[in-house]
């Protein structure tokens, strides 16, 4: 009789102890240390929060057990992190030990989807372009400005914001990726790591205010235009001038600035060492401060300034070829030249040694220079300097296919060899006041073919009898 009650009781007893048990375990669960986030799907819904600093539109705000988190006392799984204000997004990154440098990566990627879908949305409310319609006459971009004014609003804020989220330069993080970063640190590399920052803040700034300018010109700088145009450069550069010493301005401007660009870019052929390009920078950014700052509608003052701005041109000519000597400003003049520069770029095109390259351009100089001496010698009839002019631009040719090789050459009529046709069109205007050419570079006769250089030393030899001028 009694081993039925006792027989329940036992089995109370151990139900309740299971029970107990049961509990134990599952707090244990819960407070363990996590090793890994947890894989239990959940429930995700999508909310649209308001965009400013502080709440940014479009984030994932996920349904997640907070009880299980709260006593585990830390997230059981990545949704936890997310938030839709990315301070917060920030703060649970760093609170959960994740390097800076992906925090940097995580949110850089995440801003840019969300402002890959603004710009795709802002361009979805304009209509597509039409395959038959033709491009814009002012050689804009195929986008309407008033598009392309909001787009460059979005890239403004996209990059404000990260430097609000993560105190860092868009720019500069997105330069990691192409390798650039390496290059733009050694660039920036005579300042301080303070200075630098502030230097890119205030060039990017500038930067973005130009090209505003271009968007809104679509292409076609009016004078009032440059006249903007020029005071935006004064105004870098008396922000430059505010924050750094001379020196540090002047290695700025020597890196960066619009003078130091054209000078590489005519200086293919010149090679200049480091103090040759110090010094002839010096020289050519007070000609450039002097006359490309200024707008003249009155003609007169237009030429007056045109008169002007020639005689100082020669003196800048005249003052480089102190700095340089005769025979490296021969060089210098050399590369000023584009048929020079259009040869170097064959050459290298078509592996063609430089040597060819220098020989083909004394011969350039030598028949501008003689054809310029024919054309003006007022002894010789029309016929005569027709005559002449003539069999130079034949010998010319002759001297310059032989260097080259036929290939070569064939190429070279085609892409920057127009001025051997030009050789052959006799100006019967007036006569003009210097040689054709665009340089002074004088040419050495020595280097000349040795036919060539027996008609510049003869040509008569090449004219036929009846053509020659009188002894």
């Amino acid at each position: 009789m009694d081993c039925p009650l006792m027989n329940s009781r036992s089995v109370n007893l151990l139900l309740v102890a299971t029970n107990i048990g049961l509990l134990g375990v599952l707090a244990w669960l819960m407070l363990r240390p996590q090793t890994k986030p947890s894989t239990v799907p959940v429930e995700t819904e999508t909310a649209v929060v308001t965009n400013t600093v502080t709440q940014i539109a479009v984030r994932k705000i996920n349904s997640t057990n907070n009880l299980f988190a709260s006593l585990a006392g830390r997230p059981l799984s990545w949704r936890a992190l997310e938030s839709t204000n990315y301070f917060v997004f920030i703060d649970n990154l760093r609170a959960f030990s994740c390097p800076e440098e992906t925090i940097r990566d995580i949110i850089i990627t995440d801003v840019a989807k969300l402002y890959g879908r603004r710009r795709s949305e802002l361009r979805m409310q304009y209509p597509p372009p039409k395959f038959w319609e033709p491009f814009d006459p002012l050689g804009g971009s195929a986008e309407p400005v008033e598009l392309q004014q909001k787009i460059r609003a979005l890239d403004r804020e996209q990059r404000q914001l990260i430097r609000d989220l993560l105190g860092v330069d868009l720019r500069w993080e997105l330069a990691k990726y192409s390798g650039e970063a390496e290059s733009l640190e050694r660039n920036y590399s005579f300042l301080s790591t303070d200075k630098q920052a502030q230097v890119r803040a205030w060039s990017e700034h500038f930067d973005e205010l130009e090209q505003d300018l271009y968007v809104r010109s679509r292409g076609w700088m009016l004078d009032e235009d440059l006249a903007t145009l020029r005071q935006l450069q004064r105004q870098r550069r008396e922000q430059l001038a505010s924050m750094l010493n001379p020196e540090e301005l002047e290695e700025y401007e020597l890196r960066f600035s619009d003078t130091a660009n054209s000078m590489r870019s005519q200086m293919t052929g010149f090679r200049p060492n480091e103090d040759e390009f110090r010094r002839i920078f010096r020289l050519q950014r007070t000609f450039d401060e002097q006359y490309d700052q200024a707008y003249d509608a009155d003609d007169n003052a237009q030429a007056a300034r045109a008169r002007s701005q020639e005689l100082a041109q020669d003196k800048l000519s005249a003052e480089i070829q102190q700095v340089l000597g005769p025979q490296r400003f021969a060089e210098y003049q050399r590369a000023q030249d584009g048929d020079y520069r259009a040869l170097l770029q064959l050459g290298a095109r078509l592996q063609m040694p430089e040597d060819v390259a220098n020989r083909v351009y004394n011969m350039k100089q030598a028949a501008e220079r003689v054809k310029y001496q024919v054309e003006s010698n007022p002894n010789l009839t029309d016929d005569q300097r027709l005559q002449s002019v003539a069999a130079l631009a034949r010998e010319t040719a002759r001297s310059v296919r032989i260097t080259m090789g036929d290939d070569v050459y064939k190429t070279y009529q085609q892409h920057g060899g127009q001025w051997l046709g030009n050789l052959q069109m006799v100006d019967e205007s007036v006569v003009p006041a210097r040689p054709q050419t665009g340089t002074t570079v004088p040419y050495d006769i020595n280097q000349l073919p040795a036919d060539l250089r027996e008609y510049i030393l003869n040509p008569s030899l090449f004219i036929r009898p009846e053509f020659r001028p009188p002894n």
